[in-house]
């Protein structure tokens, strides 16, 4: 019987063959997109998770660190704030402790720009979330039932895709969908952090019981098949993985969700220094969310850490820092860096220049600051042994930067100590530009925020045999808060709003009692060699 089925297609493709041509390109071009998407996917699948922390590698221990921060991140989840000056080793430590296998950590560095305005804000913060949940079930065992937080990431990709199409039309990232954001990781009915803790995970007996179920129906479809076919079907073997008893195993422990910013005075809005993000009450609704992730919903740790100490200022201004735990890490004892002398330096000092070098002599000029040891016996390697610490480049830095401050904050009128200083006009861009440069208080002036006589007074203080610090308010009493606040901002002196964890230096049993009977901030120099070029301006 003949039939007609499919003469108007054929009749169709003559008439308008630019048509049917054109309808064939697109089909090829969206099956080779599929090809390539179903490719993506593949390989996607095979990238291990990565939200884990490894550590740094030629990591010198410093146990007391270690062990304040294993006590602070190991109890009642809550929100942390370490401080620290720059190359003081705060990542680094972080990473120790946080690659444990009983964290998961989501990171953000703000030295890496990321957070470049509040849509990369948004998008940042959605990717990160949606892939920290899709990393769960490899994580902590998709046999065990956790596979059904692979669906809980699908939130976070549609609400991406909502802002997207919202953006195309001529939208905007609104504070809002920060918010949504946050909600959806913090407590939505049925994800996130909250359904994430309340979720328990099979048993053996429950995994065994799933196990055999799975099994039956796959015997099924193959005897189905088999009947099928006409065919019979040998049972395959039990292998020693199926044998292996599951009442042997249990289902790993859940892993503490640690969200930690590096550098997050970068975020901050300043005055002076532009923040990444320009919206207050982002950045408000970001911090808020913390609070509720940490003090009232002990869902996870919250970490900063920062090299600014008035950061403290702006997330009191957005009311946080009383709900915060502060910690202080600062330089290592004498007896540790002694130890990372001899056991990671002197090896690496050829034989003949090491009559040259003492740890002494070195420790004398640049402390426990290990960055600055290490550089220091690099220079004295590479000039084969002709480079004193004097002639170190941390040295003469530090020599220059207080001699040009000294000189900036002098008077403009040589014979009037009263007259407006020439202020810091030529290191204005640098400021703004360093992530310590901190806000002012006190306005937009470029002039110097001391005078020359006043910051003499303080070395005088602090330099090598004098004291190890100063006490932070009687000092802005004494001088004045703008005046100590232009030091600690032109990077002359380190503001500590707590004790650091090790104490540094060689402090006497007196001092020690002294320093404990003080209580409030202290201020001191930035560097131990700053401490030293200190002594020598002055003798100058």
């Amino acid at each position: 019987r003949r039939s007609l089925f499919g003469v108007g297609e054929i009749v169709g493709v003559l008439t308008n063959p630019t048509e049917v041509l054109r309808n064939l390109t697109e089909s090829k071009k969206m099956l080779e997109e599929a090809r390539r998407e179903l490719k993506e996917s593949q390989e996607r699948a095979q990238i291990p998770a990565s939200h884990t922390f490894s550590p740094l590698p030629g990591f010198f221990d410093r146990p007391a660190e270690i062990r304040v921060l294993e006590r602070s991140l190991g109890s009642v989840p809550g929100f942390t704030v370490l401080f620290g000056a720059s190359s003081v080793g705060k990542t680094a430590l972080l990473r120790q402790v946080l690659s444990d296998d009983k964290y998961h950590v989501v990171h953000f560095d703000l030295r890496i720009a990321g957070f470049a305005d509040l849509a990369s804000l948004y998008f940042s913060l959605s990717t990160q979330l949606e892939s920290y949940f899709a990393a769960i079930p490899d994580l902590l065992g998709r046999e065990w039932g956790w596979g059904e937080f692979e669906k809980e990431s699908f939130a976070f990709k549609h609400d991406r895709l909502d802002v997207l199409k919202r953006m195309e039309n001529g939208g905007e990232v609104k504070t809002s969908d920060i918010a949504h954001l946050l909600e959806l990781f913090q407590a939505r009915s049925s994800c996130a952090l909250l359904s994430y803790w309340n979720f328990q995970p099979m048993t053996a007996a429950e995994r065994r019981e799933k196990e055999a179920a799975e099994k039956d129906e796959k015997d099924k479809s193959h005897a189905t098949d088999s009947k099928t076919k006409g065919k019979t079907r040998s049972k395959s073997p039990v292998t020693p993985t199926e044998a292996k008893d599951p009442k042997e195993e249990k289902p790993p422990p859940k892993k503490m969700p640690v969200f930690f910013l590096d550098e997050a005075h970068k975020a901050s809005r300043h005055k002076r220094l532009p923040a990444l993000i320009q919206s207050t009450e982002a950045m408000k609704t970001f911090l808020d969310s913390q609070l509720v992730l940490t003090k009232q919903d002990r869902l996870c740790h919250i970490v900063h850490a920062t090299s600014d100490p008035f950061h403290l200022h702006w997330l009191r201004q957005l009311n946080v820092m009383q709900h915060c735990n502060i910690l202080s890490v600062g330089d290592c004892s004498k007896d540790e860096a002694r130890r990372y002398f001899d056991e990671l330096l002197l090896p690496h000092i050829p034989d003949k220049l090491k009559d040259k070098i003492s740890f002494e002599n070195v420790y004398k000029v640049f402390g426990g600051k290990l960055a600055h040891l290490s550089d220091y016996v690099g220079e004295f390697v590479n000039s084969d042994g002709e480079v004193s610490p004097r002639q170190s480049t941390h040295f003469l830095q530090a020599h220059a930067l207080l001699n040009l401050h000294l000189i900036h904050s002098s008077p403009s009128q040589p014979d009037d100590r009263d007259s407006p200083s020439q202020g810091f006009a030529i290191y204005s861009s640098l400021r703004a530009a360093s992530p310590h440069a901190s806000p002012s208080p006190f306005g937009e002036s470029d002039a110097a925020e001391f005078k020359a006589a006043d910051f003499l007074r303080v070395m005088q203080h602090l330099q090598p045999g004098a004291k190890d610090s100063i006490l932070y308010f009687p000092l802005c009493r004494k001088l004045g808060a703008q005046a100590v606040d232009g030091m600690i901002r032109g990077r002359l002196l380190e503001l500590r709003w707590t004790e650091a964890i090790t104490e540094e230096g060689e402090i006497s049993r007196e001092a020690k009692l002294a320093r404990r009977e003080a209580v409030g901030p202290r201020v001191l120099p930035t560097t131990p060699v700053v401490r030293y070029a200190m002594g020598e301006v002055l003798e100058e």
